[in-house]
C-alpha cells in the first residue's frame, strides 16, 4: 500500500485542516450540553458524525498532494479512537482542532466550552484555582479563591459558592495547609470537613467534589519541604471521601506527565494546564 496521488486516487484530509469537520463536532458536543439529552445517544450521534464525514473525505478526489501510508493510518487510528470517546474526549478533540485553526493559540471559543460545561458549578480553592478564572477559563462566578487561601482562612469562600447552590461544587485546597498544619494531615481533614458539611447544610443539593493537590515539582520541595507531604495529605483527602459520600478527583498525573506546564516556583501552572484539569473535573462529575 503506498502513498496516494493525484488522478482519481483518494487521500486522507489532515482533521486540523478541515474546518468544515470541526464546526460538526462542535455542533454536536453543544448539543451534548443541552438538558435533556441522554449520554449514550449524544456519544453515539458524535460518533456516527465522525466516521460519516470521515468516510467522505476518505473517497474525496485528491486536490492537495500526496500523504504517506503512515499517516493515513494515523488518521484512521484517532478516528477509530473515538468510537469509546466520551462526551469530554470528543471536546478536547475539538480543543485540538480549535487550536491547530489558530496556531496554537488558546482560543475565545474554547473558553466559552468550558464555561458553558461548567454552568451551574463552582470552584473553591487556593491561587491555583484562581487560575481559572485569571486565565479566563472559566468566569469569576464561578471560582471562589484567593492567593493563600487555606481552609483555616476560607470560610467566607465556602459560603459565597454555597450561597449560589451549585449542581456541582469542587473544592481544592490543602498546597498552602501542608505548610499551615506542619504535615499533620488529620488536623487538615478535620477543619476541610467542617467546612464542607457547612457547604452542604446550605446547599444540600450539590455534588460534591474534592481535588487533589497538584503535585509540586522536585525542586519546589526541596525549597519548601513542607509540600513533600502531598502524598500524604491526598492519601487523607481520599479516605474522607470515601468516608463522606464526596468525590475525589485524582489530578496528580498531569503536571507529572506535563513537567513543561510547571510556572517557574514548580507550585503554579500555565494556562494550559487549566483545560487538562476541567476534563478530570468535569470527568468526575459527569458534566
Amino acid at each position: 500500500m503506498g502513498s496516494y496521488g493525484m488522478n482519481g486516487c483518494t487521500e486522507v484530509i489532515w482533521l486540523k485542516d478541515n474546518k468544515d469537520i470541526k464546526n460538526k463536532i462542535s455542533n454536536m458536543t453543544e448539543n451534548a450540553r443541552k438538558p435533556g439529552n441522554r449520554l449514550a445517544a449524544v456519544i453515539s450521534a458524535v460518533v456516527i458524525l465522525l466516521f460519516l464525514v470521515f468516510i467522505f473525505q476518505l473517497v474525496r478526489p485528491n486536490l492537495n498532494g500526496r500523504h504517506s501510508e503512515k499517516e493515513m493510518e494515523g488518521n484512521i487510528s484517532a478516528a477509530a479512537a473515538l468510537q469509546k470517546a466520551s462526551v469530554v474526549d470528543v471536546e478536547h478533540a475539538v480543543d485540538q482542532l480549535d487550536s491547530a485553526a489558530n496556531g496554537g493559540s488558546l482560543s475565545d471559543d474554547r473558553k466559552t466550552r468550558y464555561q458553558q460545561l461548567f454552568r451551574n458549578c463552582t470552584v473553591t480553592g487556593d491561587s491555583l484555582t484562581e487560575g481559572l478564572s485569571v486565565y479566563g477559563w472559566l468566569s469569576e462566578e464561578q471560582v471562589y479563591s484567593k492567593i493563600g487561601a487555606s481552609v483555616l482562612n476560607s470560610s467566607d469562600l465556602f459560603d459565597k459558592a454555597a450561597a449560589t447552590e451549585p449542581k456541582a461544587a469542587f473544592f481544592a485546597f490543602g498546597m498552602n495547609d501542608m505548610g499551615n498544619y506542619s504535615g499533620d494531615s488529620t488536623a487538615f481533614i478535620k477543619k476541610y470537613s467542617s467546612l464542607i458539611k457547612a457547604f452542604r447544610k446550605k446547599s444540600p443539593d450539590s455534588k460534591i467534589l474534592v481535588c487533589s493537590i497538584s503535585t509540586p515539582s522536585q525542586d519546589a520541595i526541596n525549597s519548601n519541604s513542607s509540600i513533600g507531604n502531598y502524598k500524604k495529605f491526598n492519601k487523607a483527602l481520599e479516605r474522607m471521601c470515601n468516608k463522606e459520600g464526596y468525590i475525589f478527583v485524582n489530578d496528580t498525573a498531569i503536571l507529572q506527565d506535563h513537567p513543561e506546564l510547571y510556572a517557574g516556583d514548580g507550585i503554579h501552572a500555565s494556562p494550559e494546564y487549566y483545560p487538562l484539569w476541567m476534563d478530570e473535573m468535569a470527568k468526575a462529575a459527569q458534566l
